[in-house]
């Protein structure tokens, strides 16, 4: 089976507006809480790329990044298949750009992609377990690719008080509107790929 990067249709695209305008209504409606340290590091500006890793389970809560980080260009690493075509139409929304690719099929392109802004100030958003796990357990391809150029890298840990959980690989997480939504943000230092995925596991 030939391997194609998928992206939708103008019809379907369509169809993701209301998805957008729900979920905006949604995140209006969340309480997000950092600490006085997490607001410091979420307010730095690297002249440099960082990039933030969190687990795949919180991608629900992801867009209230581009909030945090308006003052930044952002990209997001996402599947090439359909399931990511979708993600990728909805996070353009949010002025997300997307790269396509993941640890099943063009990785490494993907990367190679992203390489292009190394001297950008932007951010890089990936889930290391993703984008079909194992659940929290960091894929080696970005740590390498990371510790490699020496990228700026920052662990989200999220802590929804009140959400509902699916049934799913990830274990993924809603937040029910109106519940406060704690993140703790640290960065991290490391000396190479197995030292930030020992790092990275600590901390996410």
């Amino acid at each position: 089976m030939k391997h194609i990067v998928h992206h939708l249709g103008f019809c379907k695209k369509l169809c993701v507006i209301p998805v957008y305008l729900l979920l905006r209504i949604w995140y209006a409606t969340l309480h997000i809480h950092l600490d006085k340290a997490s607001q410091k590091r979420m307010n730095s500006d690297s002249t440099r790329p960082c990039v933030f890793y969190f687990w795949h389970q919180n991608l629900f809560v992801a867009p209230v990044l581009r909030k945090l980080r308006k003052h930044r260009r952002m990209f997001g690493l996402m599947s090439a298949s359909k399931d990511g075509a979708w993600l990728e139409t909805l996070v353009k929304w949010f002025h997300v750009e997307a790269i396509r690719g993941s640890s099943s099929w063009r990785g490494a392109k993907a990367l190679q992609e992203l390489e292009t802004h190394q001297n950008t100030r932007c951010d890089i958003i990936i889930t290391p377990d993703g984008p079909k796990g194992p659940r929290c357990q960091c894929k080696p391809g970005s740590l390498h690719w990371t510790a490699a150029h020496h990228f700026d890298v920052i662990a989200l840990k999220f802590t929804m008080h009140h959400f509902w959980q699916l049934n799913s690989w990830d274990g993924f997480k809603i937040p029910f509107p109106f519940s406060k939504i704690s993140i703790q943000v640290q960065q991290i230092s490391y000396t190479d790929a197995e030292h930030l995925n020992r790092l990275l596991q600590e901390q996410l």
